[in-house]
C-alpha cells in the first residue's frame, strides 16, 4: 500500500479506513477514467455469455456448464482490468489481450465449479419432476446448497486468483471461503447487482446484457481489495493521489 509520509502519523485503524474509503471511490472513478478498457472487456465477457446460451439451446439443464466454458476465459483477464483500475489506477487494452490467453485456462477451471453445480441443480430438477423421488429431492436439496457456496465463492476466487497468483487450488478456495465468513455483507454486493441486473433484461430491455459484466466485476475487486486492507495488504492503492491526505496536526507537508 503507498503509504505518504503524512499517512505515517495515522492510527492504523484510521489509514485502514481511509485507504477503503479510497478504494471505494476509484469503483465510481474508474467508470469514467478506465470506461474503454471496462467497457471492452465487459463487452467480451457478455458476448461469450450470449454465444453460450445459444449454443445450449433447448438443453437448458446443460446451458449453466456450456456457459462457463464460454464466459470463462474471460473471467480472469476482466478482473485484471478491474486490479488495474481500482490499485493501480491503470488500464491497457494491450495487456488484457495478452491476459486472454494467458488466464485462459485456469479461469475457466473456476468458471466450471459453480457451473457443474447450476447443471447438476437443473438436471437434479428434471429427474425429480420424472420420478417424484425422494432421494432426488434430497440430492437437489444438497445441490442447490453446493451451488449457492460455489456462486458465492467465485465472487471472491476471481478477483484473489488475479492479486495473487500464487493462490491456487485448495488453497485458493479456502482463503476464499475464509474471506466470505469474515465478511459476507461485502460479497454479497455482486450479486445483488446481477440480481437486478437480471431484473433490468427481462423487464426493461435484453441489451443491457452488455452492461451487466463491469459493475459485477468492480463490486467483486473491490469487495476483495477491502478486505486485503483489513488483512494488512501493503500493495494496495499503488498510486493513491497526494490531495486525498490531508495533513495532520503537527506535521509538515512532504516534500516533492
Amino acid at each position: 500500500m503507498s503509504v505518504s509520509v503524512m499517512d505515517e502519523h495515522l492510527p492504523e485503524t484510521e489509514l485502514v479506513a481511509r485507504q477503503q474509503r479510497l478504494l471505494l471511490r476509484r469503483v465510481w472513478g474508474s467508470l469514467w477514467r478506465h470506461l474503454p478498457a471496462l467497457a471492452v472487456s465487459g463487452a467480451v465477457t457478455a458476448v461469450a455469455g450470449v454465444v453460450g446460451l445459444r449454443v445450449a439451446g433447448d438443453v437448458w439443464a446443460m446451458s449453466p456448464l456450456v456457459i462457463a466454458l464460454f464466459v470463462g476465459p474471460t473471467l480472469m483477464p476482466l478482473l485484471a482490468v478491474v486490479q488495474g483500475a481500482l490499485v493501480d489506477d491503470d488500464t491497457e487494452l494491450r495487456r488484457y489481450l495478452r491476459d486472454l490467453p494467458r488466464f485462459a485456462v485456469r479461469s475457466t477451471g473456476y468458471a466450471l465449479v459453480p457451473g457443474l453445480c447450476l447443471s447438476a441443480v437443473l438436471a437434479g430438477v428434471a429427474m425429480y419432476r420424472a420420478t417424484g423421488s425422494t432421494l432426488a429431492l434430497a440430492s437437489l436439496a444438497f445441490g442447490t446448497a453446493g451451488s449457492v457456496l460455489a456462486v458465492v465463492a467465485l465472487t471472491a476466487v476471481l478477483p484473489a486468483s488475479v492479486a495473487r497468483p500464487g493462490l491456487r487450488g485448495t488453497r485458493l478456495w479456502a482463503t476464499a471461503f475464509h474471506l466470505l465468513g469474515r465478511w459476507p455483507i461485502r460479497f454479497l454486493a455482486p450479486l445483488m447487482v446481477s440480481a437486478c441486473a437480471l431484473w433490468a433484461m427481462t423487464t426493461v430491455a435484453s441489451t443491457l446484457v452488455l452492461l451487466v459484466p463491469v459493475p459485477i466485476a468492480l463490486m467483486s475487486g473491490a469487495a476483495y481489495w477491502c478486505c486485503a486492507i483489513d488483512l494488512g495488504a501493503r500493495d494496495v492503492l499503488r498510486s493513491q493521489p497526494a490531495e486525498t491526505t490531508p495533513p495532520t496536526r503537527g506535521s509538515r507537508p512532504a516534500r516533492p
